[in-house]
């Protein structure tokens, strides 16, 4: 294979290339270049000498590429990709760029941030693709650790040396029951509270929960019928039965006119629950993730 002498090529007449493919005629492509249209000629020129083909014909509505414009069309984009890639200051993350993030997260953190992110990121970043791959209690450390995933959205509240854990937002509770309920017609007292069935979400099995510490302090336990792993599931099937869920105050209000819901303060408040953001320390500081999570903190400003 012969080899082409680079110190004769003028990246510039790539970029002429290219908008000319775009625009088959040479004074749009000129005008869209902000160059003269005997500049672009020119550039045409010494490419037609350097690839040895005409590269674009005449044609009554402007130019027409050759089969041999066509077939090296891709490849002029992808190393001009390249090029601007090398080029683009390392320390700024493109957000006109097409790039996929990877975020492990369950449903809850999913209807908390990142049907909001999302929401953000077609609005404002629509080259930017998220894709959301589940993660357990136990997995998504090694997950992390494996570059999987490039950051988590979790409650886990295990320190881990190597992980860095950023606060997004408080989860505040709330019971919810469907709307014709007949607990609703009369005081919620704990005794009452913890006589209604319950369906418990558990996604990483059910082994008690601090508000059954708290009921058990007085003498009473919950009487849970259901155990079930997924956030979305819970407000379909309280619409449905005569039973009572603890849930985040955003998936109640995600559900509560759409299902025909009621929610209510649970008499004992289950305590504070800060959803956070789970990442490597040694990738924290990487351009595109540094403005994911800036994106993320931006859907929950801090409050003064």
């Amino acid at each position: 294979m012969s080899h082409f002498d680079l110190r004769r090529a003028n990246l510039n007449y790539l970029i002429v290339f290219e908008v000319l493919m775009a625009e088959r005629h040479v004074g749009r492509a000129a005008q869209r270049l902000g160059l003269t249209q005997s500049a672009v000629s020119h550039a045409l020129g010494r490419l037609r000498e350097t690839l040895n083909d005409p590269l674009f014909v005449r044609h009554p509505k402007g130019v027409e590429p050759t089969p041999r414009a066509m077939a090296l069309a891709p490849r002029i984009t992808q190393v001009l990709a390249d090029a601007s890639d090398i080029l683009a200051d390392p320390t700024q993350f493109d957000a006109t760029r097409t790039h996929e993030f990877k975020i492990g997260a369950t449903d809850g953190a999913i209807n908390a941030v990142l049907i909001p992110l999302m929401e953000k990121l077609r609005r404002e970043a629509p080259a930017v693709g998220i894709s959301v791959l589940p993660t357990g209690r136990d997995d998504v450390v090694a997950a992390i650790d494996r570059m999987e995933i490039d950051l988590a959205i979790t409650v886990s509240s295990a320190t881990i040396a190597r992980l860095e854990r950023a606060p997004i937002t408080a989860l505040e509770f709330v019971a919810i029951v469907r709307r014709d309920h007949p607990c609703l017609k009369a005081p919620m007292t704990l005794q009452t509270f913890a006589a209604l069935p319950h369906l418990v979400i558990a996604p990483h099995g059910y082994t008690g929960e601090p508000i059954d510490d708290a009921l058990a302090a007085e003498g009473l336990k919950r009487n849970i019928v259901v155990v079930e792993p997924h956030y979305l599931a819970a407000p379909l099937m309280v619409a449905r039965t005569d039973m009572v869920a603890i849930v985040d105050r955003t998936l109640a209000n995600l559900f509560v006119d759409t299902q025909g819901l009621a929610m209510f303060d649970p008499p004992v408040k289950p305590p504070r629950t800060t959803l956070d953001i789970l990442i490597s320390k040694a990738r924290m500081s990487e351009p595109p993730l540094v403005w994911l999570q800036a994106q993320i903190r931006s859907l929950y400003p801090a409050k003064d």
